[in-house]
């Protein structure tokens, strides 16, 4: 119940500063237009009717998707850890009867549902996942729920990189760029080559491209399956990591604000 309340209060300061989320929104809807207008102007010169398979009113969906999931799958618990350490505050909340990982599940879990919402309505809605049967509709539901946890570990597992450094704010524009460009914010990783077809199963790609493209209906029940093995599998490599790091950065943790 204590961890209920961190969600629900992470939710209401999202909805209470409401002139953030509505510039937040602004500026994302301003930047999916551009990207819109230039896929839809490559369509146009180039005479197809379709890029891999994905038709101009299928990838103005994808677009419009694949960014509703990065502000979804966002890094924000990597500069909230980094205040702690850096306020000497983090002392504070290792004594309270909380664990703090689960705590900041909640809180990332609230502050994301405004956009889990929209994703899961547009789901229900528009998208064909629940209407391919029982099976497919439960391994969809399942890829999403075990690729939202894989991310938060991941991000958790970056943040713990502040034990040592002065500054993070520079892995900012570092995770937007991974999530632009790995992620499948741009353009469809199914636009590569062959060559580079490893990269649709990094962690990025299954946070956008693969749950995009799960919306669109188009990946089979194998390849939800496969998606959700290297969820887990990626999982498992960062909780590892996270165990790792954390130990270690505990012990180099002086307890002050800098």
């Amino acid at each position: 119940m204590k961890y209920w309340v961190t969600c629900q209060n992470a939710l209401m300061t999202t909805l209470a500063y409401r002139g953030n989320l509505f510039l937040h929104l602004l500026t994302t809807a301003i930047n999916v237009l551009v990207t819109i207008f230039m896929w839809l102007a490559v369509y146009n010169f180039s005479g197809r009717s379709d890029i891999a398979g994905i038709r101009p009113n299928q990838m103005v969906l994808y677009l419009i998707v694949v960014n509703v999931l990065a502000l979804i799958f966002s890094a924000e618990p990597i500069f909230k850890f980094s205040g702690l350490v850096r306020s000497g505050n983090l002392s504070v909340v290792l004594m309270r009867p909380i664990n703090y990982f689960i705590q900041s599940f909640w809180d990332y879990l609230g502050r994301a549902i405004p956009y889990l919402f929209v994703y899961g309505l547009a789901t229900a809605i528009v998208s064909p996942v629940f209407h391919r049967g029982l099976l497919y509709g439960l391994s969809s539901f399942l890829l999403m729920v075990i690729t939202y946890g894989m991310f938060f570990l991941l991000v958790t597992a970056i943040s713990l990189c502040t034990f040592w450094l002065v500054q993070v704010w520079p892995l900012r524009p570092v995770l937007s760029a991974l999530f632009l460009l790995l992620g499948g914010q741009a353009f469809p990783l199914q636009v590569l080559p062959p060559a580079f077809s490893w990269l649709i199963y990094n962690p990025f790609s299954l946070a956008g491209n693969q749950l995009t493209l799960l919306l669109l209906g188009k990946l089979s029940l194998r390849q939800v399956a496969t998606a959700g093995s290297w969820a887990m599998l990626w999982t498992v490599v960062t909780l590892a990591l996270l165990k790792l790091t954390w130990h270690r950065g505990i012990r180099s943790y002086e307890g002050v604000g800098s």
